[in-house]
Formats: C-alpha cells, structure tokens, sequence
C-alpha cells in the first residue's frame, strides 16, 4: 500500500513538472498573428498602379529583424508575422535604378539615386523613377483572437514631381548629334517614413533630352527641389554638334520652379526656356573648341513621360 501511494505521488510529480516544462516552451516561441494588408488607391490618380508593392514591418524593439512582404500589382493579402508592435513602411517595388539606404532603420530608411559625371566633370545624380509609398507609425499586433486578422490599411501616394521641360530659340538642331541636361538646387534623396526631403542636400540632376522640330524637349521624375537659402535653380543643356564640339547654354529659372505651389515636396512643374543660339557648323573641324567627347559621356537611361 505504500508503495502504491509512493508511485502515485511520484507519477503527480512528473507530470507537474512536465506541465512547468511545457508552459515555458511555449512563452520561448512567439506568437503569430495574422494580418490583412490592404492597399488604398484612391489618391493615385495620375499613374497607373505599380508593377507591385514591397512592405516593410519594423519591430519597434528590433528594427534589424524586419519583416518583408511582397504585394504582385499592389492587390494585398494576408501574411502572419510575430506579435509585437511595429511601425510600417510600403513603396513600389519596380524601381529600376534607385540605391535604397539605411533600410534596417524605420527613420532612416532613404530613396537614393547614383551620381554620375556631367559632359564638364561635374559630379551630378541621376534622375529617380517614378515613386509611391506610404508609413505607418504605430501598428499592434498583440492578443489578437484565433482565426480573426487584424487589417493594416496603406494609402499609397505620389512621392516624386514630374518636370517636363522645351527649349526655344534655337536653330540648327539638325547638326546636333547628342545632348544632356541639368537642372541644380535638387534633391537626389527622399526619407521614406517621413516623406520627407533631408535637410542641407542641394545636388544637380542629369537627365535626357530630344529634338522636336524646332525644341529640344524632355521629361523626368525629381524628388523635389532643395530649400537651401538663396540655392538657384539653374537649367544647363549641353548640345554636341556633330563635327565633335560642345556647347553649354545655362539659364536661371528659379522662379519658375518656385511659383509653383508643392504639397510637402511634391509639386509638378513645366519648364520654359528660351535662347537666341545657333548650334555651330563646323565642317572639316576634329571636334576642336570644347573638347568634350561624347563617347566619354556616361548614359542616363530615364522614361520621358510628356
């Protein structure tokens, strides 16, 4: 009889120690929770959606251990990830050509683009491509009930300007063989959390251009132009004719850039220049004058939406 009771109390024990065992197992292993994230496009209205949408989930105790999700055509869906408290961070992915920067950090998580040498060996950056996004500051994700999503709802809108531009004046467009353009007092840079432009950043953008009868017109995505004080924005168009020589017109269009009006960074703005300037005829010439050689130049590949 004592040693009945003797196992009995043996085999209690066992099993409340393997029940102690257990419970703390499970506090060792996170809990999901399910989240149903949905993409809001009603304030893209001038740009088709997205090829589509990358989300970034940032622990607000570990930002290093984010967690990314990929959205085809920016139709969201559900996805589980750990409970915690985090802060969000979502933007097109088909992005060609943009350096991203400081992405283990919510604040610091930066759109970049590359510099590149100018026709004159001025250090310049290339032009983005067309951006959207939006951020989340705070989403819980705790003590969510079994079998139930939680819903995160992102409103992506428009991170860029566009500037078009067309150039007048000028004669003797048919000898022109190529050409650039750059426009100073811009920011190659934009904050992603706060949608915002980084503050003592002043950079000039190179971009592209073509003829059109009597223009040379283009277009091109910015992030905005910088708010250094008494930083103009001047507007520098390189032609090479096609006996081998450059030419650089430049133009002041500050006030063009700044009477329109900008929501946070974003403002579309369309640039008018106008010159009295013939493109050289140089027959015979071995490209003397400016010594620029295009084939030194280094090709800026930008869409140019008009």
């Amino acid at each position: 009889m004592i040693r009945i009771r003797f196992c009995l109390v043996f085999i209690f024990l066992w099993m409340g120690l393997t029940a102690c065992e257990h419970k703390d197992l499970c506090y060792d292993h996170p809990h999901f929770a399910t989240v149903r994230v949905i993409f809001d496009w009603t304030k893209i209205s001038n740009h088709d959606k997205p090829e589509g949408m990358r989300v970034v989930f940032y622990p607000t105790d570990d930002e290093s251990n984010t967690w990314i999700f990929d959205f085809p055509g920016g139709e969201g869906g559900e996805v589980e990830l750990p409970e915690n408290d985090y802060r969000v961070i979502c933007f097109n992915y088909d992005t060609d050509g943009m350096v991203w920067k400081g992405n283990g950090s919510y604040t610091l998580f930066t759109a970049d683009t590359r510099d590149v040498q100018s026709p004159d060996n001025r250090t310049m950056a290339v032009t983005p491509p067309w951006l959207c996004g939006d951020h989340i500051d705070g989403v819980i994700l705790k003590d969510i009930p079994g079998g139930s999503a939680e819903i995160v709802r992102l409103t992506p809108v428009n991170m860029v300007c566009h500037y078009t531009y067309e150039v007048n004046g000028l004669r003797g467009l048919d000898r022109v063989a190529d050409l650039r353009a750059a426009l100073s007092g811009m920011s190659g840079s934009l904050n992603m959390s706060g949608d915002s432009l980084p503050a003592d950043l002043s950079e000039s953008l190179l971009f592209d251009g073509m003829v059109s009868r009597n223009q040379i017109i283009g277009g091109f995505y910015t992030f905005g132009h910088s708010a250094l004080e008494g930083e103009p924005n001047v507007f520098r168009l390189y032609l090479k004719n096609r006996s081998g020589s450059m030419s650089v017109l430049e133009q002041d269009v500050s006030d063009q850039v700044h009477d329109v009006p900008v929501a946070g960074h974003v403002g579309d703005v369309h640039l008018v220049l106008n010159f009295d300037y013939e493109v050289p005829f140089e027959p015979g010439s071995d490209g003397a004058g400016f010594d620029v050689d295009v084939d030194d130049w280094d090709d800026v590949n930008v869409d140019i939406v008009l």
